[in-house]
């Protein structure tokens, strides 16, 4: 068919909205995360309790991610996504208020992050809706390329406004971009039913449970959401090496911070080149790039150079696009009555098995050394997706058809 540019893609107004608004909630929440634990710090001079409010963001979308995550199938994705960035906005503001009990202030940080997932679950539901086909990979694309600069900006300018002003104000700009995401989102997006109809909404540990279901039972679903987890596994634990191995090359926070930018470069490089593959031949090149993300990997403790780690990173990265493929493929192939529950279950996936893979190879760092810890996350990483690819027949289960 014919080739969708990324241009046309953004020239429909409804996605365009979408993606500015993720971008603003993104860099609000990093932002707010240095700011809440700043702010936690000065008042405890505890490193336990600002590191617990940057946790806690997380642990929330682990343990409310999948039930939260129905919401959005019961309710018009437009009406949850307006209202969560509604909620939150004042939640934020609530942070700025000057001896403020501490454990208002947990409540209000868990609070907030409790509004993720039916936020994220909604956006990542109502994407297949406004773009089709080859231009919803290129949209999927995209979002993820933005938010994963958005992170970056977000860290580095909440760490800058935060020094030069304070972190009250860094908490003011938060709640207002989720203020302008709200906006965008009412403006430009229109009004679609729910995922389900009110004949198909039961409780919501039922609609938990069916999404569930959905996807553990589906061959092509859980099939696409292992190649995404276990390529996710590989490529995480150099983002949290990164400061000691460049401490082992006797380098600095430059060094740190191109070596962290290493795989994140191969991912945007290989996407681009990836998405000029026909669509079918991109799915059945998923588990040769999941063992790309592995292999270069496992080489990293022979590395004799700073630049060799770099470039070997840089190719696991590209590897990394089997989590692009793999996710929008996940998300066509998915029913549009289920399409948030089991975008809720995937990311609450991600975040627990990236989180595991971080604790993982912290603790091999100890013995192995930072460089070695890559190595055997990343030869663990491989005989899982050895053994996974093995196992199950791809060809038989029609992935190779999941993204048309």
């Amino acid at each position: 068919g014919e080739r969708v540019t990324y241009s046309a893609v953004l020239r429909n107004r409804e996605f365009a909205a979408l993606l500015a608004a993720e971008v603003l909630s993104v860099a609000g929440d990093q932002l707010a995360r240095i700011a809440v634990a700043v702010l936690v710090f000065d008042r405890t001079d505890s490193a336990l309790a600002a590191s617990a409010t940057y946790a806690m963001s997380y642990a929330t979308y682990l343990l409310g991610g999948p039930v939260l995550s129905a919401l959005a199938d019961r309710q018009p994705h437009l009406r949850v996504l307006i209202v969560c960035d509604l909620l939150r906005a004042p939640l934020v503001l609530v942070l700025c208020i000057s001896d403020l009990p501490l454990w208002l202030v947990f409540a209000a940080v868990a609070a907030v992050g409790i509004l993720g997932p039916p936020f994220d679950s909604a956006r990542g539901a109502v994407q297949p809706d406004l773009l089709s086909g080859e231009a919803y990979i290129r949209g999927a694309a995209l979002m993820q390329i933005a938010g994963q600069a958005a992170q970056v900006a977000g860290f580095a300018a909440g760490g800058a406004l935060v020094a030069a002003t304070n972190a009250q104000t860094a908490l003011g700009i938060d709640a207002s971009s989720f203020l302008l995401s709200a906006g965008l989102i009412m403006s430009q997006l229109r009004q679609r039913p729910a995922g389900q109809t009110a004949e198909q909404t039961g409780s919501l540990i039922r609609d938990t449970r069916e999404g569930f279901q959905l996807v553990v039972r589906d061959p092509v679903l859980r099939s696409l959401l292992l190649f995404a987890l276990l390529t996710s596994f590989a490529i995480i634990a150099p983002e949290g090496l990164a400061v000691p191995i460049a401490h082992t090359f006797g380098r600095g926070a430059l060094e740190a911070g191109i070596l962290t930018a290493a795989v994140p470069m191969g991912f945007l490089a290989a996407s681009a080149a990836l998405l000029r593959v026909e669509t079918a031949a991109r799915v059945r090149l998923l588990p040769w790039l999941a063992l790309l993300s592995c292999v270069p990997l496992l080489a990293t403790p022979l590395a004799s150079s700073l630049p060799a780690v770099v470039a070997l990173w840089f190719v696991g990265g590209a590897g990394g696009t089997a989590n692009l493929i793999a996710s929008s493929a996940f998300m066509q192939a998915c029913p549009r009555p289920f399409r948030a529950r089991a975008y809720g279950l995937a990311g609450t996936s991600l975040y627990a098995v990236q989180g595991g893979a971080l604790v993982l190879a912290g603790a091999l760092a100890e013995p192995l050394g930072p460089r070695g810890s890559v190595g055997a996350t990343a030869f663990l990483s491989l005989v899982l997706l050895t053994l996974f690819v093995r196992s199950s027949n791809i060809r038989s289960q029609g992935i190779g058809d999941a993204g048309r």
